[in-house]
């Protein structure tokens, strides 16, 4: 495990104590130093729509196989 060193820390810029280079928060004085990335995400309506076009295509060719199954 490495040690950080002096050297690598960085300050708060609202409480000027010597915090870990990369915090989200200030562990002395609890101030958000940055916010955390939210990741993208797909509208809820994509997921369903495509589920609904994948159905209709699988439906259609089982119809096209019924139908020359039968008639063919």
């Amino acid at each position: 495990m490495k040690l950080l060193k002096s050297k690598e820390k960085s300050k708060c810029p609202y409480c000027m104590e010597e915090i870990a280079p990369g915090a989200m928060v200030c562990k002395h004085c609890h101030t958000i130093l940055k916010k955390p990335e939210k990741k993208k995400s797909r509208p809820w309506w994509i997921g369903n729509y495509m589920l609904g076009v994948y159905s209709g295509i699988a439906f259609m060719g089982l119809m096209i196989y019924l139908y020359y199954r039968i008639f063919g």
